[in-house]
């Protein structure tokens, strides 16, 4: 990030039910283009054909990745939740992470939700001025591209796997080095993930 950037953002849903805070730019940004990321977002978006919130597809392609922005828990700062409009999806009946979404406009909020840190909206932070959060040229690559639906859609910088550059960046946090544990909103994390929303898993 330039210096020229506001160091603060904030998650919001378009209904106005959930805020976030953040206190500093994204640790990594990417976009995901895995079947599972990919699918779970289209089952959130497309379901009632009534969706009104903030997409989280890449507005860069049409490969249909997901568009994610990572905050470790000592930066994130959950402002306003109404519980009763957060919902949670996971992928197929042994789904181990929980997507949680806006079930009154349908934002996906967060794609990971976990005590030491976040995968987040990136389509939906808004800086002080409400001005949507965009990455510097060259900043956000697309990763997991061996499982997209269509790889021939994705457009580089593009990687099958994940880039050792960034897993540089992922593994201190899942190691809980310089995280804090503090990610602990209830609604965001649910107590028994059998009683989950399932996204069916449609490609094996």
């Amino acid at each position: 990030m330039s210096s020229s950037s506001p160091l603060s953002y904030t998650l919001q849903c378009k209904c106005g039910a959930f805020e976030a805070t953040f206190n500093t730019p994204p640790r990594i940004t990417f976009n995901c283009q895995c079947r599972s990321c990919v699918s779970i977002i289209q089952t959130i978006e497309s379901r009632d054909n009534n969706f009104s919130g903030t997409s989280m597809k890449c507005d860069t392609d049409e490969s249909g990745g997901v568009a994610v922005a990572v905050y470790k828990s000592n930066n994130t700062t959950v402002v306003k939740c109404d519980k009763g409009s957060i919902g949670c999806m996971k992928v197929g009946p042994e789904g181990k992470i929980a997507r949680s979404y806006c079930n009154k406009c349908g934002t996906v909020l967060f794609n990971v939700y976990a005590p030491n840190w976040a995968a987040v909206n990136r389509n939906a932070l808004v800086d002080k001025d409400g001005k949507a959060y965009v990455p510097e040229e060259g900043e956000v690559m697309n990763v997991n591209c061996k499982s997209a639906f269509d790889v021939s859609k994705v457009k580089g910088p593009k990687h099958n796997g994940v880039p050792f550059r960034m897993l540089l960046k992922f593994i201190p946090i899942l190691a809980g080095f310089g995280v804090d544990g503090s990610n602990t909103e209830e609604s965001l994390i649910p107590e028994d993930m059998s009683k989950v929303e399932v996204s069916p898993i449609t490609w094996e």
